[in-house]
C-alpha cells in the first residue's frame, strides 16, 4: 500500500504537469493573443478620435472574441498620455481563471488565474521621432560644424565625435564635466535660472532605449535664440549604452540630437557652467541649453583604446587612448533650430498602430 500511493503521488503529478501546466501555457498563449488584439483595438480606436470610452470597449469586445471568458483586468487600458492626443500609446492587461484537473488532488485550488499583457501606439503618418538622449557639445565634440554657418544648406557628411567623461578641472579645461553628455527628454524645457529654478536628478530615465529605437511622440521645443534649459543624464552608463546605439546602427536610423550650448549651460544654483569657468572653479553641470538639433545617421561605435578609434577620431584635439571614451561615427544629414513636434504631421485618413511589447 505505500509503493501504491507514493506511485499515485508520483501519477498524479504527471498528471498536474502534463495536462494542467500544459493547459496554463495555452491559456497563456490565447490570453497573450486576446492582449495584443486588445492593445491594437484600442490604439486603432484612439488613432481614429473615437475617444476612450469606445477605446475600452473595443479593448473588453477583443479580448473576450478572442479567448471566451476572458476580461480586461482593473485599471487597464492605461493611456498616454490619453486616447485623445494625436499619438501615444496604450497598455492592455487581460486575466482569465483557468480550471485545473488533477492539481486538487495535490492540495492545489481548483483554478490557475492567467494574465498576459501587451502595449500599442498610435500616431499619425510620421509621428514620433527617433531621439537620441545624448548632448553634443556645439562646435566641441566633433570635426563637423554643429551648429552648422547656413543651416538650410547642410550637405550630407560623416562626422566622428568624441566623448569622453574626464572629470576635467583646471588641468584640463577642454574634457570638463559630463562629455557622455546623456540628457533627460522627460526634464525639458525647465526653470533654468531665476526664480523658481527647478533641481535635477541627473539620473538616466528607464525609456532611453524606447526613445532611440522606438521613438518618442512628445514635442520637443527650442525657445532658440532664448534659452532651453535641459537636465542632464548621469552620462556614460557602460555596455548598455554601447548596446543600444549598436542596435540604432544596424537598423540605420535618422536619430535626432540635441544640440548643448556649452557656453550658456547651468549649474544646480542656475549660475553659467561654462567651460571657461571649469578652469578656475569647481562648476558641475545640471542642465544643458539645447539650441538645435542634429540629424545623424550612426553608423559605428568604438571604445577609446580601440585602433579604429584612433583612426576615426583620431584628429579630434580631445582625442586620448582612453577605454572610458567612445568614438561614434556618423553621416550628418540636417540640422534645425525649431525643435521636433512628432505629433504635427497629418495622417491624410491612415493611422498606423503596431505593437511594441
Amino acid at each position: 500500500m505505500v509503493i501504491v500511493t507514493l506511485l499515485l503521488t508520483v501519477f498524479f503529478a504527471m498528471l498536474v504537469l502534463v495536462i494542467d501546466v500544459g493547459g496554463l501555457l495555452l491559456a497563456k498563449v490565447g490570453a497573450q493573443n486576446a492582449a495584443d488584439s486588445a492593445a491594437l483595438a484600442a490604439a486603432m480606436s484612439c488613432g481614429k478620435q473615437e475617444g476612450a470610452t469606445v477605446a475600452d470597449f473595443q479593448a473588453t469586445h477583443y479580448t473576450d472574441m478572442n479567448l471566451s471568458g476572458t476580461a480586461v483586468a482593473a485599471g487597464f487600458p492605461v493611456y498616454s498620455p490619453n486616447c485623445d492626443a494625436p499619438s501615444g500609446r496604450v497598455t492592455v492587461e487581460v486575466e482569465i481563471d483557468r480550471a485545473v484537473q488533477f492539481a486538487p488532488v495535490l492540495g492545489f485550488g481548483n483554478t490557475s488565474p492567467v494574465r498576459a499583457r501587451a502595449t500599442a501606439v498610435w500616431g499619425g503618418a510620421g509621428a514620433g521621432e527617433h531621439v537620441a538622449p545624448l548632448m553634443l557639445s556645439s562646435r566641441r565634440l566633433g570635426d563637423c560644424e554643429i551648429p552648422p554657418d547656413d543651416p538650410e544648406n547642410v550637405p550630407e557628411q560623416e562626422c566622428t565625435f568624441w566623448w569622453n567623461n574626464s572629470a576635467g578641472g583646471a588641468d584640463d579645461p577642454d574634457l570638463a564635466n559630463a562629455e557622455w553628455g546623456s540628457l533627460d527628454l522627460l526634464k525639458w524645457d525647465v526653470v533654468g535660472t531665476g526664480m523658481g529654478i527647478e533641481s535635477c536628478d541627473n539620473s538616466t530615465p528607464p525609456q532611453f532605449e524606447e526613445w532611440m529605437l522606438t521613438g518618442f511622440f512628445e514635442p520637443l521645443p527650442i525657445n532658440f535664440p532664448d534659452p532651453t534649459y535641459v537636465c542632464r543624464g548621469q552620462g556614460n552608463f557602460g555596455a548598455a549604452l554601447d548596446n543600444i546605439i549598436d542596435e540604432a546602427a544596424a537598423q540605420e536610423l535618422n536619430l535626432y540630437f540635441p544640440v548643448n550650448d556649452q557656453e550658456t549651460q547651468v549649474d544646480r544654483v542656475g549660475d553659467v557652467c561654462s567651460p571657461t569657468i571649469f578652469a578656475t572653479t569647481n562648476c558641475t553641470v545640471d542642465k544643458y541649453n539645447i539650441v538645435g538639433f542634429a540629424r545623424l545617421r550612426i553608423t559605428a561605435l568604438y571604445r577609446g583604446n580601440r585602433p579604429e578609434a584612433a583612426e576615426f577620431c583620431g584628429h579630434v584635439p580631445e582625442f586620448d587612448n582612453d577605454a572610458n571614451a567612445r568614438c561614434m561615427v556618423t553621416v550628418w544629414t540636417d540640422y534645425s533650430s525649431a525643435g521636433l513636434n512628432p505629433e504635427g504631421g497629418q495622417n491624410f485618413g491612415v493611422v498606423p498602430v503596431k505593437l511594441i511589447e
